[in-house]
């Protein structure tokens, strides 16, 4: 181990980090990027982000002081994006390319190879590994992700696991739950459930609606929440007309306060029915102390434990999702104990500090592999 000429061991000294990410939207995985960034600013490193044109996103990191730069590097057939990626990164003086998502992940390793710079990428999902084999080390959200990325013969000493993981701090300022309920116009004493994900057919929404069909029989003045956008909104919302429970449903769109609306909810859900690498909306609900019904999925399954976090049901299945939904609703008490031991689980597990640590240590340990390779 080297040390300085006092005898004391020097602190590593700080990164430049270049992330790259390429998507339209802002939703889990973009939020964990930005999330990782600002952590490790605090820490004296340096970010730089490489992206398409995203103006919620960009917002976001200006408003958090990143450093970003819109490039014309989206799309699979974009054969200029790794070269323009590659000179950025010298250019930036990258230590290590940080690569989100599929598209971003393939030009971006390209791009590593041309400027000999070493690139990690995040698999936030299960994704099959086409976009991904070409990274010197892949950071899978979930164990789960990690043997899916297994199973597709991606060697399993180019795969650690990093948990997504929030700042507890941003829970500690939300309203009361009453005060939430009486500015959405809820009633404080009916039973509220939701679920805050973009609208889309594998997140599972249509399922969640006819399991609160099924639910009204037991529960007449349940209120559902849907927060998020996304393209399924119109059909989801022929669907709730379809089944005659408009009265019981709001479709708020995209909220970013959504931490806020899931603190009126009483069950937070998320029935998902595909490729659900961990489930960040679950995390949040335990950081607010939510017990949580999720789809008995790879990544779900991390991150809630079923019986005391929370139950899980076979995906697409609505008469199992409403059974444990209501399961929840019959037994406040179980809900609080549940909501408890989630949050507890949460702060262990899925804390900022704890990713970002992860984050350099998974750096650190590209750049000793590549220097000596």
């Amino acid at each position: 181990m080297l040390t300085a000429d006092d005898g004391t061991i020097p602190s590593p000294r700080p990164l430049t980090v270049l992330t790259v990410i390429t998507p339209s939207r802002y939703s889990g995985a973009e939020r964990i990027a930005v999330y990782l960034a600002e952590g490790l600013q605090r820490r004296g490193h340096r970010v730089v982000f490489a992206l398409k044109h995203n103006e919620q996103l960009m917002q976001e990191l200006e408003e958090r002081g990143i450093e970003a730069h819109a490039l014309p590097i989206s799309g699979k057939g974009n054969l200029m994006a790794p070269f323009l990626l590659a000179w950025f990164a010298e250019w930036v003086g990258a230590d290590v390319i940080h690569t989100h998502l599929s598209t971003a992940s393939l030009w971006g390793a390209v791009a590593g190879e041309i400027a000999r710079i070493p690139t990690i990428a995040s698999v936030h999902a299960l994704n099959v590994k086409t976009c991904y084999v070409y990274s010197d080390l892949l950071a899978t959200c979930s164990e789960g992700v990690r043997k899916h990325m297994m199973k597709q013969g991606v060697p399993g000493d180019r795969i650690e696991v990093m948990y997504n993981g929030l700042n507890p701090h941003q829970f500690e300022d939300i309203p009361s739950e009453r005060a939430v309920r009486d500015e959405l116009d809820l009633p404080f004493d009916a039973p509220v459930i939701g679920e805050v994900a973009h609208l889309s057919p594998r997140k599972g929404q249509t399922i969640l609606l006819e399991a609160v069909a099924l639910l009204l029989t037991r529960w007449p003045r349940l209120v559902c929440l849907l927060v998020g956008e996304g393209e399924d909104r119109a059909t989801l919302e022929r669907r709730v007309e379809q089944l005659g429970i408009e009265d019981h449903v709001r479709v708020m769109g995209y909220r970013p306060d959504a931490r806020k609306i899931m603190h009126a909810m009483d069950v937070v859900v998320l029935p998902s029915v595909a490729i659900e690498g961990l489930g960040i909306v679950l995390i949040e609900a335990a950081f607010l102390g939510k017990p949580v019904v999720g789809s008995d999925a790879p990544g779900i399954r991390e991150a809630l434990v079923s019986g005391r976090t929370g139950l899980l049901v076979p995906p697409g299945r609505p008469a199992a999702l409403a059974e444990a939904i209501g399961e929840i609703l019959s037994n406040p008490e179980m809900a609080v104990e549940m909501g408890q031991h989630g949050r507890k689980r949460a702060q262990r597990m899925f804390s900022l500090d704890g990713m970002v640590t992860r984050a350099e240590e998974l750096y650190r340990q590209i750049l000793r592999e590549y220097n000596t390779s």
